[in-house]
Protein backbone atom coordinates (compact mmCIF):
# COMPACT_ATOMS: atom_id res chain seq x y z
CA UNK A 1 0.00 0.00 0.00
CA UNK A 2 2.87 2.38 0.80
CA UNK A 3 4.57 1.68 -2.72
CA UNK A 4 1.78 2.31 -4.68
CA UNK A 5 0.95 5.78 -2.51
CA UNK A 6 4.70 6.86 -3.12
CA UNK A 7 4.21 5.91 -6.54
CA UNK A 8 0.57 8.15 -6.71
CA UNK A 9 2.70 10.63 -4.85
CA UNK A 10 5.75 10.98 -7.59
CA UNK A 11 3.43 10.83 -10.32
CA UNK A 12 1.31 13.74 -8.92
CA UNK A 13 4.26 15.61 -8.31
CA UNK A 14 5.72 14.95 -12.23
CA UNK A 15 2.20 16.25 -13.62
CA UNK A 16 1.70 19.02 -11.31
CA UNK A 17 5.58 20.52 -11.90
CA UNK A 18 4.63 19.80 -15.75
CA UNK A 19 1.71 21.97 -15.56
CA UNK A 20 3.19 24.86 -13.43
CA UNK A 21 6.29 24.87 -16.34
CA UNK A 22 3.39 25.13 -19.12
CA UNK A 23 1.76 28.08 -17.20
CA UNK A 24 4.98 29.37 -16.36
CA UNK A 25 6.20 29.19 -20.28
CA UNK A 26 2.61 31.04 -21.48
CA UNK A 27 3.72 34.26 -19.47
CA UNK A 28 6.34 34.70 -21.48
CA UNK A 29 4.45 34.65 -24.80
CA UNK A 30 4.61 38.42 -23.84
CA UNK A 31 6.23 40.86 -21.89
CA UNK A 32 5.32 44.35 -21.71
CA UNK A 33 7.76 47.10 -22.19
CA UNK A 34 10.10 47.75 -19.45
CA UNK A 35 9.36 51.73 -19.76
CA UNK A 36 6.63 53.75 -18.48
CA UNK A 37 4.39 55.63 -21.65
CA UNK A 38 5.39 59.09 -21.55
CA UNK A 39 4.48 62.21 -23.77
CA UNK A 40 6.78 62.13 -27.25
CA UNK A 41 4.70 65.11 -28.83
CA UNK A 42 8.01 67.34 -28.14
CA UNK A 43 9.71 64.50 -30.32
CA UNK A 44 7.74 64.27 -32.56
CA UNK A 45 7.44 67.38 -33.83
CA UNK A 46 11.20 67.54 -35.12
CA UNK A 47 11.92 66.97 -38.39
CA UNK A 48 15.47 65.91 -37.29
CA UNK A 49 15.87 63.07 -34.29
CA UNK A 50 19.03 63.51 -31.99
CA UNK A 51 20.65 60.01 -31.30
CA UNK A 52 19.26 60.24 -27.76
CA UNK A 53 15.96 61.23 -29.52
CA UNK A 54 16.11 57.72 -31.22
CA UNK A 55 16.42 56.23 -27.97
CA UNK A 56 13.73 57.58 -26.40
CA UNK A 57 11.21 56.43 -29.29
CA UNK A 58 12.52 53.02 -29.06
CA UNK A 59 11.75 53.00 -25.69
CA UNK A 60 8.09 54.24 -26.64
CA UNK A 61 7.77 52.55 -30.05
CA UNK A 62 9.62 49.48 -30.53
CA UNK A 63 11.41 51.41 -33.06
CA UNK A 64 14.61 51.19 -34.49
CA UNK A 65 16.15 54.12 -36.08
CA UNK A 66 15.95 52.35 -39.54
CA UNK A 67 12.12 52.18 -38.82
CA UNK A 68 11.76 55.87 -37.66
CA UNK A 69 13.57 56.94 -40.69
CA UNK A 70 11.16 55.15 -43.41
CA UNK A 71 7.88 57.26 -42.08
CA UNK A 72 7.15 59.52 -44.19
CA UNK A 73 5.14 60.90 -41.53
CA UNK A 74 6.42 61.34 -37.60
CA UNK A 75 2.61 61.44 -35.92
CA UNK A 76 2.49 57.97 -37.23
CA UNK A 77 4.73 57.47 -34.17
CA UNK A 78 2.01 57.61 -31.60
CA UNK A 79 0.01 54.84 -33.71
CA UNK A 80 2.84 52.59 -33.17
CA UNK A 81 3.09 53.83 -29.22
CA UNK A 82 -0.44 53.49 -28.37
CA UNK A 83 0.10 49.85 -29.89
CA UNK A 84 3.27 49.05 -28.19
CA UNK A 85 1.69 49.60 -24.86
CA UNK A 86 -1.37 48.03 -25.61
CA UNK A 87 -1.27 44.51 -23.98
CA UNK A 88 -2.84 42.16 -26.45
CA UNK A 89 -5.70 39.31 -25.92
CA UNK A 90 -4.24 36.18 -26.69
CA UNK A 91 -4.52 32.32 -27.29
CA UNK A 92 -2.51 29.41 -27.61
CA UNK A 93 -3.39 25.98 -29.66
CA UNK A 94 -1.42 23.20 -31.28
CA UNK A 95 -0.11 23.98 -34.91
CA UNK A 96 1.61 20.70 -35.15
CA UNK A 97 1.34 17.23 -33.26
CA UNK A 98 4.14 18.51 -30.70
CA UNK A 99 4.02 22.15 -30.86
CA UNK A 100 1.91 24.86 -29.89
CA UNK A 101 2.05 28.77 -30.60
CA UNK A 102 0.08 31.69 -29.19
CA UNK A 103 -1.63 34.08 -31.31
CA UNK A 104 -3.75 37.37 -30.92
CA UNK A 105 -7.40 37.16 -30.69
CA UNK A 106 -8.07 41.00 -30.76
CA UNK A 107 -6.32 44.15 -32.74
CA UNK A 108 -3.39 42.84 -34.62
CA UNK A 109 0.23 44.81 -33.84
CA UNK A 110 1.09 47.53 -36.66
CA UNK A 111 4.57 46.61 -38.16
CA UNK A 112 7.25 49.02 -39.31
CA UNK A 113 7.38 49.35 -43.26
CA UNK A 114 9.65 46.40 -44.07
CA UNK A 115 12.23 45.51 -46.77
CA UNK A 116 13.19 42.19 -48.74
CA UNK A 117 15.61 40.29 -46.15
CA UNK A 118 14.20 41.22 -43.22
CA UNK A 119 14.12 38.82 -40.62
CA UNK A 120 11.34 38.14 -38.36
CA UNK A 121 11.42 36.53 -34.95
CA UNK A 122 9.01 35.49 -32.50
CA UNK A 123 9.14 33.48 -29.28
CA UNK A 124 5.54 32.44 -29.62
CA UNK A 125 6.17 28.66 -30.49
CA UNK A 126 6.57 25.93 -28.08
CA UNK A 127 7.43 22.09 -27.29
CA UNK A 128 5.58 21.53 -24.37
CA UNK A 129 6.78 23.89 -22.13
CA UNK A 130 10.30 24.76 -24.09
CA UNK A 131 9.93 27.81 -26.02
CA UNK A 132 11.74 27.28 -29.23
CA UNK A 133 10.18 29.89 -31.18
CA UNK A 134 9.94 30.79 -34.92
CA UNK A 135 11.91 32.74 -37.85
CA UNK A 136 11.08 34.25 -41.21
CA UNK A 137 12.71 35.74 -44.00
CA UNK A 138 11.07 38.42 -46.03
CA UNK A 139 10.88 37.09 -49.54
CA UNK A 140 8.72 40.11 -51.35
CA UNK A 141 7.36 43.33 -49.96
CA UNK A 142 5.02 44.20 -52.80
CA UNK A 143 3.11 40.93 -52.39
CA UNK A 144 3.83 40.69 -48.66
CA UNK A 145 5.12 37.17 -48.20
CA UNK A 146 7.67 35.44 -46.21
CA UNK A 147 9.20 32.65 -46.87
CA UNK A 148 9.19 30.31 -43.84
CA UNK A 149 10.04 26.42 -42.68
CA UNK A 150 6.83 26.44 -40.64
CA UNK A 151 6.27 22.90 -39.01
CA UNK A 152 6.98 19.97 -39.10
CA UNK A 153 5.80 17.74 -41.67
CA UNK A 154 5.31 20.20 -44.06
CA UNK A 155 7.91 21.56 -46.73
CA UNK A 156 9.12 25.41 -46.97
CA UNK A 157 7.21 27.81 -48.21
CA UNK A 158 5.94 31.60 -48.78
CA UNK A 159 2.96 32.44 -45.97
CA UNK A 160 1.29 36.27 -45.81
CA UNK A 161 3.19 38.72 -43.48
CA UNK A 162 0.33 39.68 -42.01
CA UNK A 163 0.59 36.72 -39.83
CA UNK A 164 2.87 38.11 -38.19
CA UNK A 165 0.74 40.92 -36.53
CA UNK A 166 -0.87 38.32 -34.71
CA UNK A 167 1.86 37.20 -32.77
CA UNK A 168 2.34 38.84 -29.01
CA UNK A 169 5.73 39.22 -29.47
CA UNK A 170 8.48 39.81 -32.28
CA UNK A 171 11.60 41.67 -33.62
CA UNK A 172 12.22 42.41 -36.97
CA UNK A 173 16.08 42.51 -37.99
CA UNK A 174 18.26 43.86 -40.65
CA UNK A 175 21.23 43.15 -41.66
CA UNK A 176 23.99 46.09 -40.73
CA UNK A 177 26.25 47.62 -43.40
CA UNK A 178 24.64 45.89 -46.06
CA UNK A 179 22.83 47.86 -49.21
CA UNK A 180 19.03 47.13 -49.66
CA UNK A 181 19.82 45.78 -53.22
CA UNK A 182 22.39 42.90 -51.58
CA UNK A 183 19.28 41.84 -48.57
CA UNK A 184 17.06 41.70 -51.37
CA UNK A 185 19.45 39.89 -53.29
CA UNK A 186 19.72 37.41 -50.26
CA UNK A 187 16.03 37.00 -50.33
CA UNK A 188 15.64 36.41 -53.72
CA UNK A 189 18.74 33.18 -53.70
CA UNK A 190 16.56 32.30 -50.37
CA UNK A 191 13.48 32.05 -52.80
CA UNK A 192 15.50 30.08 -55.34
CA UNK A 193 17.01 27.19 -53.40
CA UNK A 194 15.34 27.43 -50.01
CA UNK A 195 11.59 27.12 -51.01
CA UNK A 196 9.63 24.13 -51.21
CA UNK A 197 12.73 22.00 -48.74
CA UNK A 198 11.14 19.64 -46.61
CA UNK A 199 11.52 20.06 -42.75
CA UNK A 200 14.06 18.72 -40.87
CA UNK A 201 14.60 19.91 -36.74
CA UNK A 202 17.67 18.04 -37.04
CA UNK A 203 19.37 19.48 -39.82
CA UNK A 204 23.06 20.57 -38.14
CA UNK A 205 23.64 16.90 -37.07
CA UNK A 206 21.94 15.09 -39.94
CA UNK A 207 22.81 16.31 -42.26
CA UNK A 208 25.20 18.82 -41.93
CA UNK A 209 24.36 22.44 -41.40
CA UNK A 210 26.07 23.91 -44.68
CA UNK A 211 25.30 22.55 -47.78
CA UNK A 212 25.35 23.82 -51.66
CA UNK A 213 22.77 25.97 -53.26
CA UNK A 214 20.46 23.54 -54.53
CA UNK A 215 21.84 20.53 -52.48
CA UNK A 216 20.01 21.30 -49.06
CA UNK A 217 17.77 18.36 -48.21
CA UNK A 218 16.60 19.42 -44.91
CA UNK A 219 15.79 22.54 -43.17
CA UNK A 220 13.96 24.34 -40.17
CA UNK A 221 12.60 27.98 -39.70
CA UNK A 222 16.00 29.17 -38.35
CA UNK A 223 18.44 26.71 -40.47
CA UNK A 224 16.51 28.12 -44.02
CA UNK A 225 17.34 32.11 -42.80
CA UNK A 226 20.97 31.09 -41.55
CA UNK A 227 22.09 29.34 -44.65
CA UNK A 228 20.69 32.04 -46.89
CA UNK A 229 22.46 34.30 -45.34
CA UNK A 230 25.78 32.21 -44.81
CA UNK A 231 25.77 31.64 -48.75
CA UNK A 232 26.81 34.93 -49.11
CA UNK A 233 29.39 35.23 -46.21
CA UNK A 234 27.48 36.25 -43.38
CA UNK A 235 27.30 33.76 -40.13
CA UNK A 236 24.35 35.02 -38.37
CA UNK A 237 24.39 31.69 -35.68
CA UNK A 238 25.89 33.54 -32.33
CA UNK A 239 26.84 30.79 -31.16
CA UNK A 240 27.85 28.79 -33.73
CA UNK A 241 26.83 25.85 -32.52
CA UNK A 242 25.78 22.67 -34.88
CA UNK A 243 22.14 23.22 -34.68
CA UNK A 244 20.80 27.24 -35.22
CA UNK A 245 17.92 28.57 -32.72
CA UNK A 246 16.37 31.73 -33.45
CA UNK A 247 17.23 32.94 -30.69
CA UNK A 248 21.03 32.74 -31.85
CA UNK A 249 19.68 34.68 -34.24
CA UNK A 250 18.13 37.35 -32.60
CA UNK A 251 21.22 37.18 -30.34
CA UNK A 252 23.58 38.23 -33.50
CA UNK A 253 25.40 41.49 -33.40
CA UNK A 254 25.30 41.37 -37.58
CA UNK A 255 21.55 43.02 -37.08
CA UNK A 256 19.93 46.20 -36.01
CA UNK A 257 16.60 46.00 -34.24
CA UNK A 258 14.42 47.65 -36.96
CA UNK A 259 11.23 46.79 -34.56
CA UNK A 260 10.27 44.89 -31.35
CA UNK A 261 7.06 44.36 -29.97
CA UNK A 262 6.22 42.15 -26.68
CA UNK A 263 9.47 41.27 -25.62
CA UNK A 264 9.85 43.16 -22.50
Amino acid sequence: MKKVLFAVFIIYGIISAYTASVFYVETLAYIPPKAEKADISQIVEKSIFSEEDHDIIFSQTGLGKAAVESLTDHSELYGYQESYFSAPEFRCSMNSPVSSEERITGTPVKLAPLEEGDILVTKCSHVLSWRNGHAAIVADVKSGTTLEAVVIGTNSRTQNISKWTKYPDFMVLRLKNASKEKRAEIASHAMEYMNDIPYNVMVGIFPMKYSFAGKTTGTQCAHLIWLSYAHFGYDIDSNGGLIVTPKDIAESDLFEIVQTYGMG
